[in-house]
């Protein structure tokens, strides 16, 4: 009996320990869902497959699977732009997987010419944006996206109005003064970012190098950005609404002294003004009449506050914000005046912005649709200025046989862009904000308190913007279509022929009246001209493409061989036509004016471009990679030479995929190693237009033209302007790039880098012509310019588990033009334009900057004076009255006196003239590029987005024209009060003296070709910044708790534009060289919400 018990216990100890592997090989059916973790969408086509057999399953249309495997075996579940995920059977009967995107940047699909690739078989320089940025910020214009996260483009933010579209340059552009825009392709059409909806966006790649877009031949010499819109995906139907609430707060880092200051400061400096320039009565109405410092205005109505302290007046002492000083020309009388510490305020109004976006997308076997609707309605900072949108997108596709697919799309915007009434960012930055605080805003009632009339200023120019901002009506309506239709023929297996028409459509229209108004005061002249103008911009883009496309796979060896054939016409008509003399302010329209303001006008042009172009794609076992393309372009701008050829030729070798390499203990480190070469050839006529000119002004340049020469005896004459280049050539830009994939850690760290080289030959461009041929210059092959550089991408995973990601990117760009071949002229290394100077190194004159062959383009070099100090005292001075000085008035061209800058005499000849300056830096960056980075912890994310750039030079002549007050009644900025002064002797700044008369902040004029070769070193800045351009905290609540009536809630804050780390003194330094007077970009914060149903 005690043995009988001890078999059983042996047996069910043998049966237990046997379960697990009993159960271990046990086969049953396992179902799920397969979703994507972002949007809990089902993932129609997701293959699963049991590892290390070849049984497998896909998802049907709402994510399901059904799948026979064993307890212990591994399910993989895979899906194209996802992370594979293996799941171990265990004893349940149903796998619910949710995939994410894949964020190695390696595994990418990217969008090519025609075509698209994953990044593992590129061979060309593509860079890809992370749409993220795109998803939780208010943009008015998609583009704004793209700073700092692209090596290789330079983005630039010139001003802050909504809707403009930034400055964009590609590998420091294919112009000698560093211009250039890429192609902007919308769905494979031509055309721009301007109204373009950030919703309606699925993708953008920016083609870089020649390999990658010689295929666009004539328009890619700048490079091209391929924008893909969203379309429907096979699967359950969705319905996703967004929605963004903005605020939009100005800058304001340009700081002013005070109404005080300001008065002692502008007295001073007139008779400063005078001693230098020997002239005792110069500027008396700005110490005696009705301006900012002057003692001439009254009591009421006049554009300035500023008065002689009497019995009369003093009871505006007793009033908030009046006050006194002694006058400092002579302390025996009083000043009386109004502090207005709000004057810099009057430019803005409130600004807030307003996103809606609702989309339905959805579809089958059969087809698909995608339908979004957005409305924008985003006000602008400064009074007036504003842009609002409405925009539609549709797309669809439908497979009318098994072999025939059609589809279509189109994108329309509506769009109002409101620009300040008030003038030019310049004038309403630097002549409406920048005046003094003694402006007067409201008229005054005779006890001295203020009335509710706005006082006009001095002019509509410089007055007071409150009083003026209806005063002229703006009104802009532009109308974008873009509409294509295509059709996909699978002829036989492997091969395809598709056939793409496009339209592109824009109407902008244009009006605008001037209300009557007065000048000087509410009691000054009315002007009553009241001109009305009406403006009309027409064009018309089509584009029809065929292509034959043909992929094939033998053993290890795959093709795809694509040819084709494009034909392009582009079309612009303008009109314009205005009145004055309208009896009302009632009647804004042409009819009412009395007679026509100038001659009514209209213009028309076109250009047309028809291309053959191709491409082959190689690989031989995912390891030896070849692409070989071409294109044949012919453009009606060229005469004699029409027709063109530029290929493009590239090779790679994805070094990870060989045996040795994966056999070594290299891979236990290095997940991805791919080295790439390619050359190519793309050639540009966009250059017949000059630089600052509409596009369309280079469409028959080679051919000369007419220009109207005014109205003599009722006629109008017209004469030769444009000389005919009839066998000008194609402008070739040949680019060799040689570029690195890499990633480590199993693909924790990729990064992306490239060093080009690219030679911009025949380059279009102006020649100077001498005088006695009757023309300034003419447009011809003018030489060769060279663009080398460096981009760097990277992207690494810190932390990648299920609960805590953490992602860092960073992109780093450098770039140098150079001149290598000029046309034979008379002058050394074949110069054209650049500035003499004196180089102590060498001890002889020496030509810098304008071109010159085998050095870098001299278009951003700045030329400054010396600054080596100031004269503290007289006696100082005095004992430099030997040096002549051939920029200051001719009473002092011998005097030097206490306060002024005492200059470098850079070639020791006792006479400062143009000798003496010296090449203090460059308008263009060094280094630019920029930094991401994504936390995300369980359902919370943080996303960090910056960008800088290094080593360009700032000229803010907001400041600095306020220094030189050359202008009048300029506020001065707050470096005036450190200026010197007979009390303020040890300082590097100098005095301030009326209308720059001691030459002490620029020596030439204010132009900013004089501003950047003939000013003082002192008042240039470092452009040097690192930009906090946007933060997003966004949380995304369970579905579970919406009985999946929801699929996704999102809800986030973003602050964009936060702060600059800079030690310049404006608002903007992105942008190099002259500033006259930026629009800021604001700082902007949202709140927002993204809900799929």
């Amino acid at each position: 009996m005690k043995k009988r018990k001890f078999n059983i216990n042996y047996l069910i100890f043998i049966l237990l320990f046997s379960l697990p592997i009993l159960t271990f090989g046990q086969e049953k059916t396992i179902t799920g869902t397969v979703v994507s973790s972002g949007d809990s969408l089902p993932l129609l086509g997701a293959t699963v497959i049991v590892k290390g057999t070849a049984t497998g399953a896909s998802t049907d249309f709402d994510g399901g699977y059904t799948i026979i495997a064993n307890t212990g075996d591994v399910l993989v579940f895979s899906y194209v732009g996802y992370a594979t995920k293996e799941v171990t059977v265990a004893n349940e009967t149903v796998i619910n997987v949710s995939l994410t995107e894949d964020a190695a940047l390696l595994d990418e699909i990217v969008i090519t010419g025609y075509g698209k690739q994953t990044r593992a078989t590129l061979t060309t320089s593509v860079s890809k944006l992370d749409t993220q940025i795109l998803e939780t910020s208010t943009r008015s214009n998609a583009a704004t996206a793209l700073q700092g996260t692209i090596a290789g483009l330079r983005v630039t933010n010139t001003t802050g109005q909504p809707g403009s579209t930034p400055q964009i340059v590609l590998r420091g552009g294919t112009n000698f003064n560093g211009t250039g825009s890429p192609l902007i392709l919308i769905d494979g059409i031509p055309g721009s970012f301007y109204a373009l909806n950030s919703d309606d966006i699925e993708s953008i790649e920016v083609l870089k190098d020649a390999a990658a877009t010689a295929i666009y031949g004539a328009r890619s010499a700048n490079g091209v950005i391929l924008v893909t819109t969203k379309t429907g995906k096979v699967g359950k139907s969705s319905i996703n609404y967004r929605y963004k609430y903005s605020t939009n707060n100005e800058r304001n880092d340009q700081k002013y002294i005070g109404a005080a200051d300001h008065i002692n400061y502008n007295r001073q400096s007139i008779a400063w003004f005078r001693e230098v320039a020997g002239n005792a009565g110069a500027f008396g109405a700005f110490l005696n009449g009705n301006h900012s410092a002057a003692t001439g205005n009254n009591t009421t109505n006049d554009p300035f506050t500023t008065q002689l302290l009497t019995a009369s007046n003093q009871y505006l002492l007793s009033q908030p914000g009046w006050m006194s000083i002694p006058d400092i020309l002579d302390p025996s009388q009083d000043i009386l005046f109004f502090d207005n510490k709000g004057v810099g305020d009057r430019i803005y109004q409130n600004s807030e912005s307003i996103d809606h976006y609702l989309s339905f997308d959805g579809g089958n076997e059969n087809g698909t649709y995608y339908l979004g609707l957005g409305l924008l309605d985003n006000d602008g900072l400064i009074l007036g200025s504003g842009f609002k949108r409405y925009s539609g997108k549709f797309s669809g596709s439908y497979q009318v046989t098994d072999n025939i697919k059609v589809n279509s799309n189109i994108l329309y915007s509506h769009s109002n862009l409101n620009r300040s009434p008030l003038g030019s960012d310049n004038t309403v930055f630097r002549r409406f904000q920048g005046q003094a605080s003694t402006s007067r805003t409201y008229d005054s009632n005779p006890d001295g308190t203020f009335t509710n009339d706005y006082a006009p200023g001095q002019n509509q120019g410089f007055g007071n913007p409150l009083y003026y901002q209806d005063k002229f009506v703006r009104k802009n309506l532009e109308q974008r279509l873009s509409a294509s239709v295509g059709i996909d023929w699978d002829i036989i297996d492997d091969l395809t022929l598709s056939i793409d028409g496009s339209h592109f459509t824009i109407n902008n229209h244009n009006e605008s009246f001037n209300r009557a108004y007065r000048v000087g005061s509410n009691n000054g002249p009315l002007r009553t001209a009241r001109e009305a103008g009406v403006s009309l911009t027409r064009t018309l883009r089509n584009q029809l493409t065929g292509t034959l496309n043909y992929t094939r796979k033998f053993g290890n060896h795959n093709f795809n061989a694509l040819i084709g054939t494009e034909y392009f016409k582009d079309n612009i008509f303008l009109t314009s036509a205005g009145t004055r003399n309208s009896p009302t302010d009632l009647i804004e329209t042409l009819n009412a004016g009395a007679e026509a303001n100038g001659v009514p006008s209209s213009f028309e042009s076109e250009q047309i471009i028809v291309s053959t172009f191709g491409r082959l794609l190689y690989d031989f076992d995912d390891r030896y990679l070849f692409s070989f393309t071409f294109r044949n372009d012919g453009a009606s701008r060229l005469g004699n030479n029409k027709f063109d050829f530029f290929p493009g030729v590239s090779i790679g070798w994805n070094a990870h995929n060989e045996t040795f390499f994966e056999e070594s203990s290299l891979s236990n480190t290095i997940s991805r190693l791919k080295p790439r070469l390619s050359y190519g050839v793309n050639g540009d006529v966009s250059s017949l237009t000059a630089p600052g000119q509409p596009w369309y002004a280079g469409n028959y340049v080679v051919f000369g033209s007419y220009g109207d020469q005014g109205v003599y005896n009722g006629q109008t004459g017209y004469a030769n302007s444009v000389l005919p280049t009839l066998d000008l050539v194609w402008e070739k830009s040949t680019t060799f790039n040689a570029g690195l994939d890499i990633s480590f850690f199993d693909n924790r760290l990729s990064i992306i880098t490239d060093v080009y080289s690219r030679d911009i030959k025949d380059k279009l461009a102006n020649l100077t012509l001498p005088f006695y041929t009757g023309f300034s210059s003419i447009r011809t092959n003018n030489g060769t310019l060279r663009n080398k550089g460096f981009e760097l991408q990277l992207n690494g995973d810190i932390i990648r588990n299920d609960d805590l990601t953490w992602n860092l990117g960073a992109t780093f760009t450098s770039n140098k033009n150079y001149v290598q071949k000029l046309p034979e002229n008379d002058n050394d290394l074949n110069r054209q334009g650049g500035t003499l100077i004196w180089n102590p190194d060498t001890q002889q004159e020496e030509w810098v900057g304008g071109f010159q062959e085998g050095q870098r383009s001299g278009h951003d070099l700045v030329v400054a004076f010396e600054q080596a100090g100031i004269y503290a005292t007289q006696a100082e001075a005095d004992a430099d009255n030997a040096i002549t000085d051939n920029f200051m008035p001719g009473a002092s061209r011998n005097q030097r006196w206490a306060g002024d800058v005492k200059w470098v005499d850079q070639n020791g000849d006792g006479v400062i003239d143009g000798l003496d300056r010296k090449v203090i830096g460059r308008t263009t960056p060094d280094f630019v590029g920029g930094l991401t980075t994504s936390l995300q912890y369980k359902n919370f994310n943080l996303f960090v987005k910056t960008d800088f750039a290094t080593g360009h030079l700032v000229w803010n002549h907001i400041r600095n024209k306020g220094y030189g007050q050359t202008q009048g009644n300029l506020a001065q900025p707050i470096e005036v009060l450190d200026s010197w002064t007979p009390t303020n002797t040890d300082t590097d700044w100098p005095r301030f003296v009326f209308v720059n008369g001691a030459k002490n902040v620029w020596r030439g004029s204010e132009g900013a070709s004089s501003l950047q070769n003939f000013a003082n070193n002192k008042f240039w800045e470092k452009g040097d910044y690192l930009a906090l351009r946007e933060i997003t905290l966004s949380y995304n609540v369970p579905t579970e708790y919406f009985n999946d009536v929801i699929k996704r809630l999102s809800v986030y804050v973003t602050g964009t534009n936060l702060h600059y780390f800079k030690s310049m003194s404006g608002d903007t330094p992105e942008v190099g060289g002259v500033q006259y007077g930026q629009f800021p970009v604001p700082k902007t914060f949202t709140i927002g919400v993204n809900v799929t149903f």
